[in-house]
């Protein structure tokens, strides 16, 4: 048995304010967990459970033997691997959950105490509904008084599966999430925002038993002055009461137990970024257990001249682009930012949008504009996707795990690249959206084999394959730095031997064409797709169609869905612009499979007349890095979350609140001189 004690008493005495939020974290675990299909826990579960309830009067509900729940151990596990840096330890960990566990005959934080680097002592808090974290959180604030400890760890956890009926009313999680605070003095790891000040530190928390029912307003506002308000989701009337006063964000209630964490967790990646202090405070709530919650965090936000500012609000994708470009690397932007020889294409692609005039419709009701969509059967709140692209650990050290949970709290589809920069397995812990695997076609058919079934395994739901790469275009800008993938970043999915010429810099050549004409086989046909197909049952894309033949063909060997696509002009310099070649090729497909698009989109605006055009889906690539690079998972989020909402601006404008409304007679349309009418 491990056990942890807690620090001697002689341990000398520090203020809790030298303490602060080092790190945050926030994950969703869109599966069940992977004891699911163990037959031996579920047979042990079933067994515990039935001694468990029976002097209770309580019975399983029936399927109580498939559980469709999390471990908490497993979602602990995936959060401190994000949250406590490689080399750093944690002397206190704090659990808090209400939902049970679906393994409750282990002890889960004594596990974790062997988990977790450092061994550190570990509690449980349950049985307290929504007031666990708090008290979590008071826990590790009256340890951090006494000076004895340098790390804690606070986990918020829910999962949404119950083997039983309680018999009394209990808020039901409709998924698994989680959230990690790393707590610390800030003698070594950095904050969020690069500096070694914490990201936040701790004022008051309390726990209150039976003030539910008195004035929850009142107890928020003797916390003082705020700049936001989180608040739980069972506090609809106090956001109403607050509103104008702070930023209100009020939780989701498909959240009840890690909502406000959530939430604060999103708070504390954009507010870090900004130049000064402000208050963050947290209130939540459980009418049936009587408690109410409050605690105020105080954001430290980047201090003047630690870092590079926005010249401007990032208010459309040129402020982004901008304040991207003074983060980057000179040749990284370059290899970010180009395209094939003279880069014709890439500016075609964007002056293709140019053409694109759109109908507006008077008088129609568009108080509520909805973006929602499913594709391939996944259900988005936006048609704005982020598309493949390599390397993400070049513009920011979380790479594509901050791409996935900024798609995710977009509510956005994410396309993961084979070149991707960390493991397809991290990436999907981190998502709480639907992702897709893009692929080249490798010489090595058995490593696409591998990536295939671990995708599979990891829940990704289609394949995306790239079938305008048969050889890389001449990217003049790689060429001229000989641009080489750095040490400290590498498609980690594929065998470092297959992949070590993308490392090797030589004047006058880009390693990655080098590698490209090594691993990539030009020799593929459509005949080889049936091969593809014997080996997965995931859905199909086909990215890189420009044509209305290639469009029939794909159709015809039986591609579940088309990606229009000029691979944003790093290949064929002179091809068709994206948004040129989409009717041709909606017309050859005549809605025998969605089509959908990417190049040059800079705007919700330029989404919408893709839409109009025949897309059901559109991507964007470059855009995405920009946002990554700008403020990790919060700039991904940001940034579409902008294209969305001047989407629904757009919608608005044009009489359009429906994507199903936007037809052909929205847009006219001038292609290659000929104005196309509706």
């Amino acid at each position: 048995m491990h056990t942890t004690v807690p620090p001697g008493a002689g341990a000398a005495a520090e203020p809790v304010d030298h303490w602060g939020v080092r790190r945050a974290v926030r994950l969703a675990f869109p599966g069940p967990s992977s004891l699911a299909a163990d037959t031996v826990h579920t047979a042990r579960l079933d067994v515990y459970l039935t001694d468990l309830l029976q002097p209770h009067g309580l019975a399983l509900n029936p399927g109580a033997l498939a559980p469709r729940g999390q471990s908490y151990g497993e979602m602990a596990e995936a959060l401190i691997e994000l949250a406590v840096p490689a080399g750093e330890g944690v002397d206190l960990l704090v659990m808090a959950y209400a939902i049970p566990d679906i393994t409750p005959g282990r002890a889960t934080t004594t596990y974790l105490s062997h988990v977790c680097p450092g061994q550190p002592m570990s509690f449980a808090i349950s049985d307290e509904g929504t007031a666990a974290g708090f008290t979590g959180l008071r826990l590790i604030r009256e340890y951090a008084r006494s000076g004895g400890f340098r790390r804690a760890l606070l986990l918020v956890v829910e999962q949404a599966w119950l083997a039983y009926d309680p018999g009394v009313p209990a808020a039901m999680p409709s998924g698994h999430s989680g959230v990690a605070l790393l707590f610390g003095d800030g003698d070594s790891d950095p904050g969020l925002h690069g500096t070694s000040e914490p990201l936040a530190t701790v004022g008051p928390v309390q726990v209150r038993a039976g003030a539910v029912e008195g004035s929850p307003g009142a107890e928020i506002e003797e916390l003082g002055d705020a700049r936001t308000v989180i608040l739980g989701a069972v506090l609809k009337a106090e956001a109403d009461e607050l509103a104008g006063r702070a930023e209100v964000v009020l939780a989701s209630p498909g959240r009840p137990y890690t909502g406000v964490w959530w939430d604060l967790v999103g708070a504390l990646e954009a507010d870090s970024a900004e130049v000064g202090a402000h208050r963050v405070i947290l209130a939540d709530a459980d009418p049936d257990l009587g408690f109410l919650c409050t605690a105020a965090l105080d954001v430290q936000g980047r201090r003047s001249g630690s870092g590079p500012e926005p010249s401007a609000p990032l208010l459309c994708f040129e402020d982004y682009r901008g304040a991207a470009q003074e983060r980057v690397a000179a040749e990284i932007w370059d290899f970010v930012d180009g395209g094939a020889d003279t880069e014709r294409t890439v500016t075609a692609n964007r002056r293709a949008f140019a053409r694109a005039e759109i109908r507006p419709r008077a008088l129609v009701d568009t108080e509520v504009c909805d973006t929602r969509t499913a594709i391939l059967g996944s259900t988005l709140g936006t048609p704005l996707a982020v598309a493949p692209t390599a390397y993400h650990r070049l513009v920011h050290p979380e790479g594509e795990v901050a791409t996935a949970q900024g798609a995710g709290a977009a509510d956005a589809l994410y396309t993961v690249s084979i070149f991707a920069s960390r493991t397809l397995e991290d990436i999907a812990a981190s998502a709480s959206g639907p992702l897709w695997l893009q692929l080249y076609w490798l010489r090595q058919r058995e490593a696409m084999v591998t990536l295939i079934d671990r995708a599979a395994a990891a829940g990704y739901r289609a394949l995306v394959l790239t079938v305008d790469i048969p050889r890389m275009g001449r990217r003049l800008r790689d060429m001229r730095n000989g641009f080489a993938v750095g040490p400290d970043c590498a498609a980690v999915n594929l065998d470092a031997a297959l992949m070590a010429s993308a490392h090797l810099r030589g004047a006058g050549k880009s390693a990655l064409a080098v590698h490209t004409a090594q691993t990539i086989d030009p020799s593929v046909t459509w005949a080889d797709l049936a091969w593809l197909r014997e080996r997965s049952d995931l859905p199909l894309v086909l990215k890189g169609i420009l044509t209305a033949e290639d469009a029939r063909l794909a159709v015809s060997y039986g591609a579940d869905a088309i990606i229009v696509s000029n691979h944003g002009g790093r290949q064929l310099d002179g091809a068709v612009p994206s948004l040129t070649a989409l009717p041709e090729v909606v017309a050859a497909v005549a809605g025998a499979c969605p089509v959908m698009v990417d190049g040059g989109v800079r705007s919700g605006g330029d989404a919408f007349a893709a839409l109009a055009l025949g897309a059901q889906a559109v991507f964007l690539g470059r855009p995405v890095l920009w946002g990554l690079a700008v403020g990790g998972a919060a700039g991904v989020a940001g940034l579409l979350d902008l294209a969305t909402g001047e989407l629904a601006h757009t919608m608005a404008l044009a009489g359009r609140p429906g994507l199903d409304l936007i037809d052909r007679s929205a847009v006219r349309f001038e292609q290659y001189g000929e104005r196309m009418e509706p």
